[in-house]
């Protein structure tokens, strides 16, 4: 039984050119794509609605403002997943039920609602939704009236 596979030629390479490469004809392997960052649109703010929400004023008035302009910042350095995964996003899909707020009409119904917790607190928070990386402002609660749980441990 002889096979050139186990015999003494077993290592020897039939095309030496095989593993010659020519100059230049790497080909780059494709690397992960990156996922476009979240901005944000405040096309849909709904003024119609304060109060339970508040005007960018009240937020200024109460010193929300400006925490409320680095959040966005900080966000904005992110993608969408990142965002959900670090829990600074939340997205709920529909409207909620139990809500001070009621579901702007110059909305469309199937948008995933969704809000940007911790604003300057446990309790603001920004409320909108999320279409594609894009999050649009529609209200902010600086008391927690959008989505209304109940307390916890209390």
């Amino acid at each position: 039984m002889s096979s050139k596979k186990f015999g003494k030629d077993k290592f020897k390479v039939k095309n030496e050119g095989a593993f010659k490469r020519l100059q230049n004809t790497r080909e780059e392997r494709g690397g992960k794509e990156e996922l476009p960052k979240v901005v944000f649109s405040f096309k849909d703010f709904d003024v119609r609605q304060i109060p339970p929400g508040q005007s960018y004023e009240d937020w200024q008035n109460d010193g929300l403002l400006s925490t409320m302009m680095a959040k966005l910042n900080a966000i904005s350095q992110m993608n969408i997943v990142e965002a959900l995964q670090q829990e600074v996003i939340k997205i709920y899909s529909d409207f909620p039920a139990n809500s001070e707020f009621a579901a702007s009409k110059h909305i469309s119904e199937d948008v995933k609602w969704a809000v940007i917790m911790d604003v300057g607190g446990q309790k603001a928070r920004i409320a909108g939704h999320v279409i594609g990386n894009v999050f649009h402002v529609v209200f902010l609660d600086k008391n927690h009236r959008f989505f209304i749980t109940e307390k916890k441990n209390t």
